[in-house]
């Protein structure tokens, strides 16, 4: 059975390829490897996120910490990128890669969007991290489902993961701007995380829907 793959137009870019194709035949890293990395990616942006409840901390370095968060964010989505490449088109598929392939994905996921809600230095802001740290996993959970129940595995968003990383990233150079806007991350990390969590609503509504409509579809209703 072939594993589903999300489309990336990354995927298809040269640069992508190249690197695929040398990890794959240049080196000894498998796979599943890779796929733990982007959790060590996840929690580098998590430790950012962190730095904003140092009290010894100059406010003027605050800057600093965004930019190390969006590091973290795109080599974890790097990681997600090449993993599959290495594994199907360099030939490096293991039996476990399906276990390889999703779980270190929630992990990275939770560390990124629980670690922006400490970033926002309150706990209404932490408790709005876990709240939509948990609607992400269910948006992962709704897809597999669809897989395991014989449908379709729909990556439709708003807030797939892709779509999720990209927004943080968004904020994240928003919140580079604490160098003329002191304290913007008390605003804008809680604002993503609310948006993030209805977005993954809707995500969740529009795949179980659509899981719904092809089961429905194969059973002649």
């Amino acid at each position: 059975m072939t594993e589903p793959r999300r489309e990336i137009k990354t995927r298809d870019t040269k640069w992508a390829q190249a690197l695929a194709s040398f990890v794959a035949s240049k080196t000894n890293i498998t796979p599943n490897a890779i796929s733990v990395m982007s959790v060590f990616c996840g929690l580098l942006a998590f430790v950012a996120y962190c730095g904003y409840m140092v009290p010894q901390m100059p406010q003027k370095f605050y800057f600093l910490l965004p930019i190390v968060a969006i590091i973290g964010i795109q080599s974890r989505l790097l990681c997600n990128l090449i993993d599959g490449m290495v594994a199907v088109e360099g030939g490096k598929k293991s039996a476990v890669g399906g276990i390889y392939n999703e779980f270190p994905d929630r992990l990275s996921d939770t560390l990124i969007i629980v670690g922006a809600g400490v970033a926002g230095a309150s706990w209404i802001s932490l408790t709005l991290g876990l709240l939509a740290a948990l609607f992400a996993i269910f948006t992962a959970y709704t897809r597999v489902l669809g897989g395991a129940i014989g449908t379709d595995q729909y990556f439709t968003g708003p807030m797939a993961k892709q779509h999720r990383m990209a927004f943080l990233t968004v904020i994240n150079v928003i919140c580079i701007g604490a160098i003329w806007i002191p304290d913007i991350n008390l605003y804008a990390y809680p604002a993503a995380l609310v948006i993030i969590t209805l977005g993954c609503v809707v995500t969740i509504y529009r795949r179980v829907a659509l899981i719904a409509k092809e089961l429905k579809e194969k059973a002649g209703e």
